[in-house]
């Protein structure tokens, strides 16, 4: 019996995006806020759309992307 979760598995794919955007909704305004205020000198404004649903959309694009190639990883190592 095989304990955790495998790579290529859809449960891999959930875990994955989630961990993606989590990461995407802490980092992406941490940064543009440095960005901001040392090189611009200018005041950070918070937006919805810039800082909550593009990382989203990135975080469940990227996991796709790095789920399909996982998934042909094991499907080359199984052969």
């Amino acid at each position: 019996m095989k304990k955790g979760i495998e790579k290529g598995s859809v449960q891999h794919l959930i875990i994955q995006i989630i961990s993606i955007i989590i990461a995407g909704l802490i980092i992406f305004p941490l940064c543009d806020f440095l960005f901001c205020k040392i090189l611009q000198n200018t005041n950070f404004v918070y937006s919805v759309n810039d800082h909550i649903i593009e990382p989203i959309i990135f975080g469940v694009i990227a996991g796709l992307i790095f789920w399909t190639l996982d998934k042909k990883s094991v499907k080359k190592a199984q052969k």
